[in-house]
């Protein structure tokens, strides 16, 4: 599939074309977006699940829009590969380039999902 907007799958890696570009930035920009539904105060495990299923979210996307673009069959497995894929480069830029900067805290701090500061620390909100 030659598609400007979309890139192949399983991976788009060392691809110069601008959709692999696009789609290198978006998922460098996921753990970004995974901070506005994460909580300061939640432990490193719960906070991967949530750029997982982020990355696995922008990986079936991309894979479901090609497939129907190109008119070809939706293959599961590229898209694991592919999931696999966008998590790594995800952990990747956010311990590299995002972990600590003033943009991921602000994401964090002013996401959907805020904790309660109790004496200075951050604690989960209750009802």
């Amino acid at each position: 599939m030659d598609s400007i907007v979309l890139p192949d799958l399983p991976t788009y890696l060392f691809a110069p074309n601008l959709a692999g570009v696009l789609s290198l930035a978006l998922t460098i920009l996921l753990p970004l977006a995974a901070a506005l539904f994460m909580r300061q105060s939640w432990s490193a495990g719960p906070k991967g699940l949530v750029l997982l299923a982020l990355a696995a979210l922008k990986a079936f996307l991309e894979a479901w829009l090609g497939a129907t673009e190109a008119g070809v069959a939706f293959d599961v497995a590229e898209v694991g590969y592919a999931v696999v894929v966008n998590f790594g480069i995800a952990v990747g830029a956010y311990f590299g380039l995002l972990r600590n900067t003033r943009v991921q805290q602000y994401a964090i701090n002013g996401g959907l999902v805020r904790d309660e500061v109790v004496d200075g620390t951050a604690t989960e909100r209750t009802a």
